[in-house]
């Protein structure tokens, strides 16, 4: 069920990824931020099971301290850009495409890491990215 739900997630992603600037909004900017809102739901249902992993409440799951937090790193980084993008939305600031394109970086590398830590790896995608915006 947890695979299953992971690659969901996935599918859903690469979907925002790809269709998400065209599927919504007739303004480049409605696209813009239509892609935002998809991300920030992606993040939200990919994240939502963190704090049972991390309390080690998922059977079958148990994390080390260095992959609690690579995980919480990661995560930090997708919120940090979904702040600001969500800030600019709210006051009416043009979006470029640039820093959209930063969210949906961050958002992938850590569905990668999120994945793979829940698996007992710990993706590239965990190593890098830098989260410090």
């Amino acid at each position: 069920m947890k695979r299953s739900l992971s690659l969901g997630v996935f599918g859903l992603l690469l979907c925002v990824l790809s269709f998400g600037m065209t599927a919504c909004g007739e303004t480049p900017q409605a696209k813009l931020r239509q892609t935002v809102f998809d991300a920030a739901s992606v993040y939200h249902v990919a994240a939502s099971p963190m704090p049972d992993v991390m309390a080690g409440k998922v059977p079958g799951v148990h994390l080390s301290d260095e992959q609690k937090a690579l995980v919480k790193k990661s995560s930090q980084t997708v919120v940090n850009e979904l702040t600001v993008l969500e800030t600019a939305i709210q006051n009416n600031n043009t979006l470029t495409q640039t820093s959209v394109s930063g969210l949906q970086s961050a958002l992938l590398s850590f569905l990668t890491c999120w994945a793979g830590v829940k698996a007992g790896t710990i993706p590239d995608a965990c190593k890098t990215g830098d989260t410090s915006k």
